[in-house]
């Protein structure tokens, strides 16, 4: 039996609450129930083998190296308070954040609608800053006209081809994005994926939209009112998610902080250091 035949989907989505971040209520699993029947789940819960011809997973390993691509920076202060969308326990009994392969590059599009100009640019900035908080590699696959959708599928071959999806970096209003209708201004996270029922979790795909309020917001600290949103949202995309700390980027409520501090620092450096994945 192959892997293939195996695999699990499971969305993760950290969207944001309160003043302009927060967490969304129903955590993991809930929006995928519907792709983990169409895997094949048996009435009893184990899942079942499919044919080729229902692959709703690419190919494994597409792009995995032998060895991680980059290295997560030193930091000041490991302990600084930060917290990870999901953690698990491995099989030497400790437990570590959930995470994407430090061994491939993560994949990322920018739908410019409704954007400024220079929104690709902005973006790649704060992706570079990300890139560089945690030695993940990214590759910029350039612009993709793809709506909005909170429940965003990790695999969409018509549109990206036999691979997982890039993660999507767009804005939205209300329209397409029901959280939008009030006071939220951004929602972001990761999709992971395991390679068999009790196999490791890995992320694999993800999105990070902004409200398009934000760009008649006035600048913040020099930039444009989105980019503190966008730098907090690719934190969820990693797997961060929200700390009771007013002085950290991933507080739940928007503040004065426009950038990672030595909390978010400490975070994504963990995040960096995760397992490689070739099963998926």
């Amino acid at each position: 039996m192959s892997a293939l035949s195996w695999f699990l989907v499971v969305l993760v989505v950290v969207a944001v609450l309160g003043r302009w971040v927060g967490q969304r209520p129903d955590g993991i699993v809930g929006a995928w129930n519907d792709l983990t029947q169409a895997i094949g789940q048996g009435p009893s819960g184990s899942l079942v083998p499919l044919s080729p011809g229902d692959r709703v997973a690419p190919p494994p390993g597409q792009g995995e190296a032998d060895a991680p691509l980059g290295v997560p920076p030193a930091v000041a202060d490991p302990a600084a308070p930060h917290e990870f969308t999901e953690s698990q326990t491995q099989a030497d009994g400790h437990t570590v954040p959930v995470t994407w392969s430090p061994c491939r590059a993560i994949h990322y599009v920018v739908d410019p609608t409704g954007a400024p100009p220079d929104f690709p640019d902005r973006a790649a900035a704060a992706i570079a800053e990300v890139s560089a908080a945690t030695g993940f590699a990214f590759i910029n696959d350039g612009t993709m006209l793809e709506p909005a959708s909170a429940s965003r599928e990790p695999y969409q071959p018509d549109l990206y081809g036999d691979r997982w999806a890039p993660v999507l970096i767009r804005f939205a209003d209300a329209t397409a994005i029901s959280e939008f209708t009030t006071e939220h201004v951004g929602l972001g996270g990761p999709v992971g994926v395991r390679a068999m029922p009790a196999g490791p979790l890995h992320f694999v795909s993800g999105f990070a939209y902004l409200d398009t309020d934000l760009l008649t917001s006035p600048d913040v600290a020099g930039e444009p009112a989105y980019i503190p949103v966008l730098r907090h949202e690719l934190g969820h995309v990693v797997g961060l998610t929200h700390v009771d700390d007013p002085t950290q980027l991933m507080y739940a409520e928007g503040n004065a902080v426009t950038s990672f501090q030595a909390g978010d620092l400490a975070g994504l450096a963990a995040l960096g250091g995760g397992p490689c994945a070739p099963e998926i």
